[in-house]
């Protein structure tokens, strides 16, 4: 186009273009640029902010206005001379200051029809994404899209950085839907590349798929929550120190899964206290959360999960669990500690506990034959809650917020008043609290899945011989 201050055929100018908004925000670069390349310095902002709900209103924003450049559907990269696609991630700061990506990124709709006549090579997901600008945020409802403040802009080439578990994700999509399983398909199913629902409601959104007479609810292919926000981080540490900080569990072509069973391999049948010996690692009996501490160690976590690239992109939930001769466990799973200040402002879709419970979990199982032998390091399973359960654990985390709203800390669900999950204190002691939204301090709770449910749903599964 006449006048545009980029090369359209250049990624390098693209995207050169795009970070003269870090730090700034999108009018405030214009007024300093007189002669930028949008269609029209005087568009009133109305035109943009009429529904402030809008989830797309920046992104079309900064299309229209910065790179001059009319909004279509078209299947095609948004720069096509340049087979670079445009996309933009809200940001939140958290009460602790930390800044992360607020929700996962929406890439493009598909059909069951369609993407079961693909393959990955030629697929409309590897044509349209490989080379993506990523312009991250800060969001804020009430303030207009031209004025929201812009953090980072940058290239992320995702087949080059992580080809290998994207291919086996888009892989595990396309084959419920050869199954005639697209109804059962779930966020939980894949690590990096999701396949959320779209559409107003279940019923307007319901679709046919080709191999099964079962209405299906309508997806689109997103760069889950944990995932987008991990390329954030990447890409704001590659600008900040030239370098990643964090340490890769796979090598190149590997896939997470298989991985993770070849490490778990030569330790498993083994006692605690063996493996301990074996890594030349000190068992501790006064440690009360010693196995996990094991499980963590030998896939390399040590004091939190943040410096391994796979756990960080995935959010993966790492679980262990011990299990009894008769193949049950008393054991309830946690999760981290509930931000008061934080839910208030959160949607469930948007939400922590959600991204936890569409991970996919890693099950560390130790065992032991009779009463009075060492667990020994039984399997390792990996899990996912069903699509059909969200539901459940959306009352929960709605009622806990709710009473977040009016003050009520005494009164959240119990376990035996529910019979998935329920909230209870996971502070180290009494004076272990957290700030509120009416400038109080609470005991720390957390969201818990009940023994119950993994009973039921992971232990019997796989020892049902016990059933």
């Amino acid at each position: 186009m006449k006048g545009l201050l980029y090369d359209e055929a250049s990624i390098h100018s693209i995207v050169k273009y795009a970070q003269l908004l870090e730090n700034k925000s999108i009018d405030e670069v214009n007024q300093n640029q007189r002669s930028f390349a949008g269609m029209n310095q005087d568009i009133p902002k109305t035109f943009f902010y009429e529904n402030k709900n809008n989830k797309g209103k920046f992104g079309n924003y900064l299309e229209y206005v910065y790179f001059g450049k009319k909004n279509d559907n078209k299947s095609q990269a948004d720069f096509p001379l340049a087979n670079l696609e445009l996309k933009t991630s809200p940001l939140k700061t958290l009460s602790n200051y930390e800044v992360r990506v607020k929700e996962r990124l929406v890439l493009n709709h598909f059909t069951f029809t369609d993407i079961d006549k693909e393959i990955f090579e030629s697929s409309r997901f590897k044509k349209k994404n490989e080379n993506i600008l990523l312009v991250f945020y800060h969001h804020n409802t009430n303030t207009h899209a031209g004025d929201l403040k812009i953090e980072l802009a940058d290239l992320w080439q995702c087949f080059k950085e992580d080809e290998a578990q994207l291919r086996a994700d888009w892989q595990t999509i396309v084959n419920k839907v050869h199954a005639g399983k697209a109804h059962e398909i779930s966020e939980g199913d894949t690590l990096y590349l999701g396949a959320c629902t779209k559409g107003a409601d279940a019923k307007s959104s319901m679709q046919v798929q080709p191999h099964s007479s079962i209405m299906a609810k309508g997806r689109a292919l997103c760069f889950k929550s944990c995932y987008i926000n991990h390329i954030f981080q990447v890409l704001l540490q590659r600008k900040l120190h030239g370098r990643n900080l964090e340490t890769r569990v796979l090598s190149e072509n590997e896939i997470f899964e298989e991985k993770i069973n070849s490490i778990f391999k030569p330790y498993l049948k083994k006692s605690a206290p063996e493996i301990c010996e074996m890594r030349n690692e000190k068992y501790n009996l006064q440690n009360k959360s010693r196995y996990a501490d094991i499980a963590k160690h030998i896939v390399g976590l040590r004091k939190s999960e943040d410096n391994l690239y796979e756990f960080n992109a995935s959010g993966i939930q790492l679980k262990t669990v011990r299990v009894e001769p008769d193949g049950t466990s008393v054991e309830s799973l946690s999760f981290k500690n509930i931000d008061f200040c934080e839910i208030v402002d959160e949607e469930w879709e948007e939400s922590d506990f959600y991204s936890a419970i569409t991970s996919k979990f890693i099950f560390v199982l130790f065992r032991r034959d009779s009463k009075d032998m060492d667990y020994y390091l039984d399997r390792v399973e990996f899990w996912q809650i069903p699509e059909k359960d969200y539901q459940i654990f959306k009352d929960v985390w709605e009622d806990t917020k709710e009473k977040v709203l009016r003050g009520d800390y005494e009164h959240f669900i119990k376990m035996s008043e529910n019979h998935v999950s329920h909230i209870r204190p996971k502070g180290k002691n009494s004076e272990d609290l957290m700030y509120t939204p009416q400038g109080t301090f609470e005991k720390k709770k957390c969201f818990w899945i009940n023994q119950e449910y993994i009973q039921k749903n992971v232990l019997d599964k796989f020892y049902r011989y016990y059933n």
